[in-house]
């Protein structure tokens, strides 16, 4: 993978209380090879696909709850300023500015709307997704919000540079059209932010890490024989069949395919 423009997503990851059921599971619904970097890192597993880092998850520290859904990291030159201006900005700093020696310095934040999200400075430029938008890779990250997108994306803009713009298919006369989401530097669109509907009106502002699959419906089905469930059934969006899987510690991650008529 090319270098990682600043503001676009560089990094995901999840905590578990079930490190070795959640590794089993991960590599068998998506082929992945996994390497836990042993007690010096806290046991944290990278996973890779043909040795490519794709993710990582590590088990929870004491105190700490499983993470509900994959954290998602944004690329920036300097996290302590980012962090900074992240506060000023009105987010919240959760966790950090904390340095892995030698290869990366992060910080977890919620941002005004109460959604997690990270920031990640790679002092190693190897760190960092190796793999993008290919099957049984990370290939997408989509935010929902009971309001105007643009209103929730203001803040990630002024913070991390990024384009929102309404996309041309968008309906004119929709108060709360889709944000379509670059990097400001430059760089492919790497995902969007809708406003909510349905079921998830009832749940907080949040970001959603997405899996490119083959076959949304297929790997739905070899969750629930690794031992995981499916916590949002295989449903058509506008060219894509979605879903929603869960590991076996109860992380959950999204999952798209194209349609398969289409």
């Amino acid at each position: 993978m090319a270098s990682i423009p600043l503001g676009a997503p560089i990094w995901s990851d999840s905590l578990t209380t079930e490190l070795a059921a959640d590794t089993a599971f991960y590599e068998g619904l998506f082929g992945w090879d996994s390497e836990n970097a042993g007690e010096e890192y806290g046991g944290f597993t990278t996973f890779s696909r043909g040795g490519r880092p794709v993710m990582g998850i590590s088990p929870c520290p004491p105190g700490e709850a499983p993470s509900r859904s994959w954290n998602l990291y944004f690329n920036v030159a300097d996290v302590a300023a980012s962090a900074e201006l992240a506060t000023r900005l009105g987010g919240t700093v959760v966790h950090g500015p904390e340095e892995v020696p030698g290869m990366l310095r992060f910080a977890m934040f919620t941002d005004p709307q109460g959604a997690p999200f990270g920031l990640m400075e790679a002092i190693d430029p190897a760190n960092g997704f190796g793999v993008w938008g290919e099957p049984g890779s990370v290939s997408w990250a989509e935010y929902h919000f009971d309001g105007a997108p643009a209103d929730a994306m203001r803040f990630y803009a002024d913070l991390l540079g990024w384009n929102a713009v309404t996309p041309p298919w968008e309906d004119p006369a929709n108060p709360r059209p889709y944000a379509a989401l670059s990097p400001g530097g430059g760089g492919a669109e790497f995902g969007g932010c809708h406003a909510a509907e349905g079921f998830e009106q009832g749940l907080p502002p949040q970001w959603s890490v997405m899996v490119a699959v083959d076959d949304a419906d297929a790997v739905c089905a070899r969750a629930k024989e690794l031992g995981g469930s499916v916590a949002a059934e295989p449903m058509d969006v506008p060219g894509l069949r979605v879903a929603g899987v869960a590991a076996p510690g109860g992380t959950v991650v999204a999952i798209h395919s194209p349609r398969p008529w289409e």
